[in-house]
C-alpha cells in the first residue's frame, strides 16, 4: 500500500544517514524488514461450501450438534457477505462493508473447542494461526511495545500475520476468560478496538505506527467461563455455548476418534490392541468423570503404553481388554 511505501522510503532515509554501526541503525533495519515480511496484500482464495463444511466438522468431531448448527449459520452468513462485497467491487462502491460478528466459543476444558476451530479454517481454506492469552497481562503483548525502546517488538497480533503470511487467516484467540490486567494496562481493553468490526479497519499496533487492516481475519475465541469475560468485550462477541459430552456421545468419540489417535501415537495397529465395548463403557463410567473427553483419551494412552510393554516383555501378539481384565490396566475404579 502507498502508505507502508512512504513509511519504508522515509525509514530507509534515516538509516543511509545513521552510521552503520550506531543502536539507531539496528532499530530502524529491524523496522524495515518487519514492514517488508508484513503481508499487506497477500490473501489466500477463500471458498466456503456449507456441506464441505458440514462433512469437515462431522468428519472431525462427534455430537455437538447445536454447535455444528450455528457454526454453519455463522458460515452462511459470511457466504452472502462476500458475494456483497463482489458485488460492490463490480459496481465500483469505494465504501467497505463492515466485517461480521465474532464467535466464542465457551465450555469446558475438553470439549473440542479449539479442534472445531481448526476444522473452521480447514473447511474454509484458511491459514490457521492461534494466539493463546492465558496469563497474558501485558497491553503491549496485544499492541506491541515503541520501536525506540530496546529489544522492542511489534504485538502478537502482528507476529501471528507475519507467521500466517496472509491477511486473511483465521486467528484463534484461545482462553480469552484468562487475560488479566496490571500496572502495565488492561489487556481486555486492547482487545476491544481488535474484536470490533468498525475500529479493526485501522488497526493501530505501536511498533508497526501504520493502520493494519485486521477486517478480513476471521476471529474465533474460545474461553472456559463467560462469567469472567468483561462486559464490554463480551458484548463483542457471539457466544456459543459447547456443553459436556453425554456417556454415549464420549463411546462413540472414543472409537472413532481417540483409540484410533493413540494406537497410531505408541505405535500399536489394531490388530494387535482391541477393546471390547464393554471395557470402554466402564473406563467412561468407572475411571473417568468429566465433561470433555481428555481424561478418557490418557486412560486410552495408559493401556496402550501398558500393552506395548507387554508386547516387548511377554512376546504376546495381541491383547484383547475386557470388563474382566480392565482393572490390570488401570488398577482400581475411581468412581
Amino acid at each position: 500500500p502507498e502508505e507502508v511505501k512512504k513509511q519504508l522510503e522515509k525509514e530507509i532515509k534515516r538509516l543511509r544517514s545513521n552510521p552503520m554501526d550506531g543502536p539507531e541503525s539496528k532499530v530502524s533495519q529491524n523496522y524495515i524488514e518487519t514492514l517488508l515480511e508484513m503481508p499487506w496484500e497477500e490473501r489466500t482464495k477463500e471458498h466456503i461450501s456449507i456441506r464441505a463444511a458440514r462433512e469437515e466438522l462431522d468428519k472431525d468431531h462427534y455430537g455437538l450438534e447445536k454447535v455444528k448448527e450455528q457454526v454453519l449459520e455463522f458460515l452462511a452468513v459470511r457466504q452472502l457477505q462476500m458475494n456483497a462485497q463482489e458485488a460492490d467491487k463490480e459496481q465500483e462502491k469505494t465504501q467497505p462493508r463492515k466485517g461480521g460478528r465474532i464467535l466464542c466459543l465457551v465450555g469446558p476444558p475438553g470439549t473440542g473447542k479449539t479442534s472445531i476451530a481448526r476444522s473452521i479454517a480447514s473447511a474454509l481454506n484458511r491459514k490457521y494461526v492461534r494466539i493463546s492469552l492465558g496469563g497474558v497481562r501485558d497491553e503491549a503483548e496485544i499492541r506491541g511495545h515503541r520501536k525506540t525502546y530496546v529489544g522492542a517488538m511489534p504485538g502478537r497480533l502482528v507476529e501471528g500475520l507475519r507467521q500466517a503470511g496472509v491477511a486473511n487467516p483465521l486467528m484463534l484467540l484461545d482462553e480469552i476468560d484468562k487475560v488479566s490486567a496490571d500496572y502495565r494496562g488492561d489487556v481486555s481493553s486492547a482487545l476491544l478496538e481488535v474484536l470490533d468490526g468498525e475500529q479493526n479497519v485501522k488497526f493501530r499496533d505501536h511498533y508497526l505506527e501504520i493502520p493494519l487492516d485486521l477486517s478480513g481475519v476471521l476471529f474465533i475465541a474460545t474461553a472456559n467461563d463467560a462469567s469472567t469475560i468483561p462486559r464490554p468485550l463480551l458484548d463483542r462477541m457471539e457466544v456459543i455455548e459447547v456443553s459436556s459430552y453425554t456417556e454415549n456421545e464420549k463411546f462413540h468419540i472414543a472409537k472413532k476418534y481417540l483409540i484410533p489417535k493413540q494406537l497410531e501415537r505408541n505405535g500399536l495397529t489394531e490388530e494387535m490392541l482391541s477393546f471390547s465395548d464393554k471395557a470402554l463403557e466402564k473406563i467412561i463410567h468407572n475411571y473417568t468423570r468429566e465433561a470433555g473427553v481428555r481424561n478418557l483419551e490418557r486412560r486410552i494412552g495408559e493401556i496402550c503404553r501398558k500393552a506395548a510393554r507387554e508386547f516387548l516383555e511377554k512376546k504376546k501378539k495381541t491383547v484383547h481388554i475386557t470388563e474382566g481384565n480392565l482393572q490390570k490396566y488401570l488398577g482400581k475404579e475411581k468412581i
